[in-house]
């Protein structure tokens, strides 16, 4: 039988769903091994099975070709003896009627008639022994015959007994065996079976989660703000934190969430360059795509991390987040 790996669909798995998923695949593949094993040690009785019923059909041809034989030649001996019994029966029944006829004549004028009458009956008596003699030969040969087919239909009845029980119990072990055999990968299933539940009861939605987001995030905040460094010892005046509300999500803190540049550098650089895609939670905003290139048109007077900016791409207006764009030269 053909063995088929489980693929996992194209979809990334990780954390504690790919160990069940792994841990499912190696037992799947375990179980496809042992329903082969199976399957060969069915094949591998069915073999012995055959090769006993080979070995006894012979043997049971054998006897039987004997049994028929000695059969055969006790018909023969059969047939041949009845007629020699009829034979006989003809002679003597000749031989009684030339007797009967010669002691007829015996009291006629006619010598030479008696004569002849007396030589046809001692020719006759003389086939009637001859024919007694073959009668009583073939009766001794057909009843040796009989005890030869007796003794031979006896043994092979006593064969044949052997060898039905012998077909009992070889019938009955192989049932036996299957039965084990069935017994025994169903155990070691349940027991594959029990490994793939133990490891799946580890698996934690939170933790994987957890995970995915640990090595597949680009960043832990958002980038952080260019500031202005002025010229001298004129100590440099930092915004300060502020909320912003990008894509439904409210940043309420620097680390959070700190603009790309602050309202007095935006108006340094009219054109600006898109460095993460956007998705429009409303429609006054604009839709980014990596690479992007917005012209500043308007900024926001609070500074709230926002301005008005025109996509070269899509052709259209809109408010967008300072922190998906970089200056570009």
């Amino acid at each position: 039988m053909a063995g088929h790996r489980l693929e996992c669909p194209h979809t990334e798995y990780g954390g504690s769903l790919k160990v069940s998923i792994d841990m499912l695949r190696i037992e799947a593949e375990e179980e496809a091994t042992l329903h082969s094993n199976l399957a060969q040690r069915f094949l591998d009785e069915a073999t012995k099975l055959n090769e006993f019923r080979e070995k006894q059909k012979e043997e049971r041809k054998k006897h039987e070709d004997i049994v028929h034989r000695t059969h055969k030649n006790k018909a023969d001996l059969y047939r041949k003896m009845m007629s020699c019994k009829s034979s006989y029966e003809s002679k003597c029944k000749s031989a009684e009627k030339a007797d009967l006829d010669t002691e007829k004549l015996k009291f006629g004028n006619k010598p030479k008639e008696v004569e002849k009458a007396r030589k046809n009956a001692a020719q006759c008596r003389s086939s009637a022994l001859k024919a007694d003699e073959d009668y009583k030969s073939s009766i001794g040969c057909v009843e040796s015959a009989r005890k030869l087919w007796i003794n031979e239909h006896s043994e092979a009845c006593e064969v044949f007994q052997q060898m039905e029980e012998e077909r009992i119990k070889c019938l009955r072990n192989i049932i036996w065996e299957c039965c084990n055999l069935v017994s025994d990968i169903c155990c070691k299933l349940d027991n594959s079976r029990e490994k793939v539940r133990q490891v799946t009861e580890k698996c934690d939605p939170g933790n994987d989660i957890r995970e995915f987001v640990s090595k597949k995030s680009t960043c832990i905040a958002p980038l952080q703000p260019v500031e202005y460094e002025q010229f001298g010892s004129v100590p440099v005046q930092i915004e300060p934190a502020f909320s912003a509300n990008v894509n439904g999500h409210v940043y309420d803190t620097e680390d959070d969430y700190s603009p790309t540049n602050s309202t007095g550098s935006m108006a340094l650089h009219s054109s600006w360059k898109a460095i993460y895609d956007y998705i429009p939670s409303s429609p006054d905003e604009m839709e980014l795509k990596k690479g992007d290139l917005i012209t500043l048109t308007k900024t926001t007077t609070d500074n709230d991390g926002w301005f008005e900016g025109y996509n070269q791409r899509t052709k259209a207006n809109g408010l967008l987040p300072q922190n998906y764009v970089e200056p570009h030269y």
